[in-house]
C-alpha cells in the first residue's frame, strides 16, 4: 500500500516542517497547498514563542556552522565592524584585522544555506572604517562615523575619524553618499537605533579624541540632523557601548567605557518625549547573575529580555595565568656539566691592561778557563734581561670558556620561558569562554529596574572569549560573528607579549531541539 506526505496527521507534518530553517525554505512550504500554509504558520509562530520561552528560563545553547569541504567563498577575519539582518540574510561591512587595515567591503550570509556571498555594489563606496553604526531603514543600510587607521606614510599621522553619511540600497545594490549641514563632528565608535522616521546616536569618541554624552537626530526621510533638548541628568561621556530600542519613545544604553581602564555596567533609560528629553539611571538587581563586563560586549533584544554575551564568569581574566602542575623535566633539558678548564698560574702580570712588573731572566756565563769559570770557586752571574716575552694564549682559553657557559645558560633561559609562555596559551585557550547573560526588562518602564537572570548553559562550552564582535537577531536565533581575541601574557611581573586572534566564524545561539 503507497502512502504520501498528505497522509501524515498534522502532528508529524508540523514536525518535519520544524526541522527546516526558518527563512526562505520554509515560506516556500506555505505555496504547496493550504493545509501547508495553515501548518507553516503554526510552526513560525511556535518557533517564535518557543526561542522566548528559552531566553526566559535560561536554556540557550550554541550552534557552529561547520565549513563543508572545498573552496568556498568566506569572509576575512574582522572585529568591530557593523552587521544588519533583512529577510533572510545578514550583511556585514567593513571591519578591522589585527594590523588596524581597515575594509569597506559589503558581505551577505545566507541564513538558509549558511553560506557567504559578496554583493558587488555600484555608486559611492564609503570609506575602509572600522567602529561604524549601520541601521536598516525601508529597505536600506544606513551607515554613519567611524574611523580609519593612519598609514605608515607620512609617519606620525592621527587616526581618521568620520562623519560619512551613506544610504545603502538593498533593491538597487547601490551606494549613496548623503551630504548634510550642521551635523555631528567625525564620530565612532557610538551607537544607534530607529525610531519611526529618526536615527538616533548616542556617544562615542570625537575628533578631539574624547567621548561623548551627546544625542544627535537624522530625520531619514529628509536627511537633516538636530540636537534635542535633553535634562540635566545624563549618563557619563562613553564609547565602546550598546544601544536598543526599547520603544518608539524609549532607548536602553548597556554599559560602555568612559577611558582607559574605566568600563561601566551601568544601563540608562532614555525616555524621548517633547519638550525636554529625560534620562533615568535603572536599578539592576540580581547582580550574581550580572555579566563581569559589558564594555566591547554586543546586547540583543528579544521580547521582554536582552541577551548580553560577555566573559564566562568562570573563565580566567584577561592576564591572569591559570595555576597547573607541569612536569618541569619534560620541559627542561637536563643540566649539563660544565667542561673543567685547567688553570695554570699566570706569572705574567702585564696583561689585558693590567699592571705589573717584567721578570728577568737567569743568563749564564761560561768561562775561559778548563775549569769552566772565569775566576776559580765563581758562581753563575745572575743578570736581568728586558727582552719580549710571548704572552701565553691561556687567558684568551678561559674567555672562550665563560662564553660558551654564558650562551649554554641563555639557551636554557629561552626554552624556559618559551615552555612558560606555551603553558600559559594553552591554558587560557581552554578556559576562557563566552557566556550568555540575560536580563529582564518587563518592569524597566514602570518601575526603572532591570533584573538578571540565571542561565543554565554558561557552564556548557561557548565559543573563544572576545570582544568587537557582531551580535544580531535572526528569526528565532540570534548570530554572532567575528571578533577579537587580545590577551597580554605577563611573565615574572613583565609583559611577555600581545596574543592577538582575530576571528570570522559564525555562531548561532539557539534553543535546545524542540520534540513535538
Amino acid at each position: 500500500m503507497e502512502y504520501h506526505i498528505d497522509d501524515l496527521p498534522d502532528e508529524l507534518l508540523e514536525y518535519i516542517l520544524n526541522l527546516i530553517p526558518p527563512y526562505r525554505c520554509l515560506k516556500e512550504c506555505m505555496v504547496v497547498c493550504k493545509r501547508w500554509s495553515l501548518a507553516v504558520k503554526r510552526v513560525m509562530e511556535h518557533k517564535q514563542s518557543y526561542f522566548h520561552r528559552s531566553v526566559a528560563f535560561g536554556s540557550l545553547e550554541w550552534n557552529t556552522i561547520i565549513s563543508e569541504p572545498g573552496p568556498p567563498t568566506v569572509i576575512s577575519e574582522r572585529f568591530s565592524h557593523s552587521a544588519c539582518t533583512y529577510e533572510n540574510s545578514m550583511y556585514v561591512f567593513g571591519g578591522c584585522t589585527k594590523t588596524c587595515t581597515t575594509f569597506n567591503d559589503l558581505w551577505m550570509l545566507d541564513l538558509d544555506t549558511r553560506k557567504w556571498d559578496r554583493p558587488l555594489a555600484r555608486g559611492n563606496y564609503p570609506s575602509p572604517k572600522a567602529c561604524a553604526s549601520m541601521v536598516y531603514y525601508n529597505h536600506t543600510f544606513i551607515l554613519f562615523g567611524g574611523w580609519s587607521h593612519p598609514s605608515a606614510y607620512p609617519p606620525y599621522q592621527r587616526r581618521r575619524l568620520f562623519d560619512e553619511l551613506h544610504v545603502y540600497c538593498l533593491k538597487t545594490n547601490r551606494w549613496s553618499v548623503i551630504d548634510t549641514l550642521d551635523g555631528p563632528p567625525p564620530t565612532s565608535a557610538h551607537s544607534a537605533s530607529i525610531h519611526g522616521n529618526l536615527m538616533v546616536i548616542f556617544g562615542g569618541i570625537s575628533n578631539d579624541y574624547n567621548s561623548s554624552n551627546d544625542i544627535w537626530c537624522l530625520n531619514v526621510d529628509h536627511y537633516y540632523w538636530y540636537k534635542p533638548v535633553v535634562s540635566d541628568l545624563k549618563p557619563p561621556s562613553r564609547y565602546g557601548h550598546s544601544q536598543i530600542h526599547l520603544t518608539d519613545k524609549h532607548i536602553l544604553i548597556f554599559g560602555g567605557c568612559t577611558g582607559p581602564s574605566a568600563v561601566m555596567n551601568d544601563v540608562w533609560l532614555l525616555t524621548m518625549e517633547d519638550p525636554i528629553w529625560t534620562w533615568t539611571r535603572v536599578n539592576m538587581l540580581g547582580a550574581n547573575w550580572a555579566p563581569t563586563k559589558i564594555w566591547c560586549h554586543q546586547v540583543c533584544k528579544v521580547g521582554n529580555y536582552v541577551v548580553v554575551l560577555s566573559d564566562n564568569k568562570e573563565s580566567t581574566k584577561q592576564g591572569e595565568v591559570v595555576p597547573k602542575e607541569v612536569n618541569r623535566s619534560q620541559l627542561l633539558p637536563p643540566p649539563r656539566r660544565r667542561q673543567a678548564v685547567e688553570e695554570k698560574i699566570d706569572k705574567d702580570e702585564n696583561v689585558n691592561g693590567r699592571h705589573g712588573k717584567l721578570m728577568g731572566r737567569r743568563i749564564h756565563v761560561r768561562s775561559a778557563s778548563p775549569n769552566g769559570s772565569i775566576y776559580s770557586g765563581a758562581q753563575p752571574l745572575e743578570l736581568k734581561s728586558f727582552a719580549p716575552i710571548a704572552v701565553p694564549d691561556i687567558e684568551e682559553k678561559r674567555r672562550q670558556a665563560n662564553r660558551v657557559r654564558q650562551l649554554e645558560s641563555l639557551r636554557r633561559m629561552q626554552e624556559r620561558i618559551q615552555n612558560q609562555r606555551t603553558q600559559q596559551r594553552l591554558v587560557r585557550k581552554k578556559s576562557d569562554k563566552l557566556g550568555i547573560f540575560v536580563l529582564d526588562i518587563t518592569r524597566i518602564l514602570d518601575q526603572s529596574s532591570a533584573t538578571w537572570i540565571f542561565h543554565s548553559q554558561n557552564k556548557c562550552s561557548g565559543p573563544e572569549g572576545r570582544i568587537l564582535y557582531s551580535l544580531v537577531l535572526g528569526k528565532s536565533e540570534l548570530i554572532v560573528f567575528g571578533g577579537i581575541r587580545k590577551v597580554i601574557t605577563t611573565i615574572q611581573g613583565e609583559t611577555d607579549e600581545d596574543i592577538s586572534e582575530v576571528y570570522n566564524d559564525v555562531h548561532f545561539i539557539k534553543p535546545p531541539r524542540y520534540i513535538f
